[in-house]
C-alpha cells in the first residue's frame, strides 16, 4: 500500500499481528528477552482496552504504550513499550503516538531506540538522550 498507508488506534482483531511484529521488533533490536507471545497478546490486548494505553498500526508497523507516572513527579508520563515500522510508516506511527499522549495531559514522552533510523527521526522531533537502559540476565 506503501507510505500513506492510514494510521489508525488497532483493535483486538490486530493482535496476532501485533504480536508478530513484537517478535520481529525483539528480533531486530536483539534484546535480551525471549517473547511470550502469550503474555505479548495479553499487553496488547490491556492496552488497547484501556483509556491509558495505545496502540497505532499501519500496514507494516505498529507502537504502543501507555500514560503512568513516575517516582519522581506525579506528572503523567507516557511510555512506549514497542515501535516498530517496515513500511516507512513509523513518523507517521510516532506522531500519532505523540497526539494521542498530548490529548491526554502527558508532560513527557519516552522512547527507546538503540541507534540507527529510530533515533535519527526521534532525534529530528527533539528527543534528546536523557537515560541509558543497563540490562543484565540473572538467573
Amino acid at each position: 500500500m506503501g507510505s500513506r498507508q492510514l494510521i489508525r488506534q488497532a483493535t483486538e482483531a490486530d493482535i496476532p499481528r501485533l504480536i508478530d511484529m513484537t517478535t520481529a521488533l525483539a528480533a531486530s533490536v536483539r534484546g535480551p528477552q525471549e517473547v511470550c507471545r502469550l503474555r505479548a497478546g495479553q499487553t496488547l490486548a490491556g492496552l488497547i482496552n484501556s483509556p491509558q494505553g495505545a496502540v497505532f498500526v499501519s500496514g507494516g508497523g505498529f507502537i504502543a504504550g501507555q500514560i503512568m507516572q513516575t517516582v519522581i513527579s506525579p506528572d503523567p508520563v507516557a511510555f512506549e513499550l514497542g515501535w516498530l515500522a517496515t513500511d516507512r510508516s513509523g513518523l507517521r506511527l510516532l506522531r500519532a503516538f505523540e497526539a494521542w499522549a498530548a490529548e491526554r495531559g502527558a508532560t513527557l514522552i519516552k522512547m527507546s531506540a538503540n541507534g540507527g533510523a529510530a533515533q535519527r527521526i526521534l532525534e529530528r522531533r527533539g528527543y534528546t538522550v536523557a537515560e541509558v537502559q543497563m540490562v543484565k540476565k540473572v538467573g
